[in-house]
């Protein structure tokens, strides 16, 4: 799809537009992790991107306290764009979305969760303006009873 024949608005997330978030992402997220990306903040960091009268990109976003001592960042957990409408910039506006919500908020870092065997999207993260954190990550399974085991 050629960029000059598409225009994209980039806006807050609303409840009415769950269906089509959770269709986009191909029904490997819920309707509660949706809601829950922003539970108790009063500003929203997560945001669609619609064109043609439909949302074609999301991200998911939240505010959380880190480090000693604490101070606020935004994480964003995840940025999806439908294919058809890919190499558009959609991503890039998604993310300076998020990026201007958080100057005004006075948060001064946004962090990006990226799978390290995911180069494509290290790529595209890096051309969006971030680079790699000081911070590892460490992740510890926990094998719930709920979940069967």
């Amino acid at each position: 799809m050629d960029s000059g024949e598409v225009i994209v608005t980039i806006r807050l997330i609303e409840s009415t537009d769950f269906e089509a978030v959770l269709s986009l992402s191909g029904n490997v997220i819920s309707r509660d992790e949706i809601t829950s990306s922003n539970s108790g903040e009063p500003v929203s960091f997560c945001f669609v991107a619609e064109a043609e009268s439909k949302v074609v990109g999301f991200n998911l976003a939240h505010c959380l306290y880190v480090g000693i001592p604490l101070y606020k960042i935004c994480v964003i957990q995840g940025i999806v764009v439908d294919d058809k409408y890919r190499r558009l910039g959609i991503g890039e506006k998604l993310v300076e979305a998020v990026y201007k919500q958080c100057a005004d908020c006075g948060i001064n870092t946004v962090r990006a969760l990226v799978e390290e065997s995911d180069v494509r999207l290290q790529q595209f993260i890096e051309y969006v303006g971030f680079q790699r954190s000081s911070v590892s990550n460490y992740d510890r399974p926990v094998f719930c009873k709920t979940a069967g085991f």
